[in-house]
């Protein structure tokens, strides 16, 4: 699943338990005003009964508050966490960090990926990690989705191949800039990466700048 998809799912979440918490409080109130309307008609036995029934869609109410509660600490763990492992660098360390992928090479860079693919057995996508790190410290350490694919595909026009630059059946965009938005969910988890999803902006984090520091003379 894509880290946006991820995003998108927890805000449907959200969405449900203030949906649910409204219909419940709704149903609450109206059983509440029922009574009391009993009560005013005289009705005293239909107004308990219309009583016992609101004393468990209260429990209910309480037992859904907590469950929210639950939720949200997990949300604000993760939160935390992620924040922690993803912290902003500062312009001096993106100018240092320029001055050192002036020293890198791009050969023994492409055989550790090209060794570890095999290893692992992982995709092609993880030769986009060090396109997209160099290009967030040209581009000032962050920038907008749009322009670092940009920086990326005249960083690699000499290797994306005319599979690569084909859109497949039934999707919108290239398959490398399909292959390298996983990427960089990868590396959004693992802390290379700080994303802002309002802005649409990526930005380099401190493990980035560490990463790119492997590759450095």
């Amino acid at each position: 699943m894509e880290h946006e998809e991820i995003n998108k799912k927890k805000e449907e979440v959200k969405q449900y338990f203030s949906s649910l918490f409204e219909t419940v409080d709704g149903l609450i109130s109206g059983l509440k005003q029922r009574s009391s309307e009993e009560i005013l008609n005289g009705s005293v036995e239909k107004a308990q009964k219309l009583l016992t029934q609101i004393i468990p869609y209260q429990k209910f109410y309480e037992k859904l508050g907590e469950t929210r509660d639950v939720f949200n600490k997990i949300e604000n763990s993760s939160e935390t966490e992620n924040s922690a492992q993803t912290e902003s660098v500062s312009k001096e360390d993106i100018k240092l960090a320029k001055e050192k992928i002036k020293t890198m090479d791009q050969k023994e860079i492409d055989e550790e990926v090209k060794a570890s693919n095999k290893e692992s057995g992982a995709k092609t996508e993880n030769n986009y990690r060090i396109p997209v790190l160099k290009a967030l410290i040209f581009l000032g350490g962050s920038s907008e989705e749009v322009e670092v694919i940009e920086f990326v595909k005249k960083d690699m026009k000499n290797k994306l191949s005319k599979n690569d630059l084909e859109i497949p059946e039934g999707e919108q965009k290239e398959r490398w800039i399909t292959n390298l938005y996983s990427e960089t969910a990868t590396m959004i988890d693992e802390g290379l990466l700080i994303k802002n999803d309002a802005n649409k902006d990526w930005e380099i984090a401190q493990k980035g700048i560490d990463y790119l520091s492997k590759y450095s003379k």
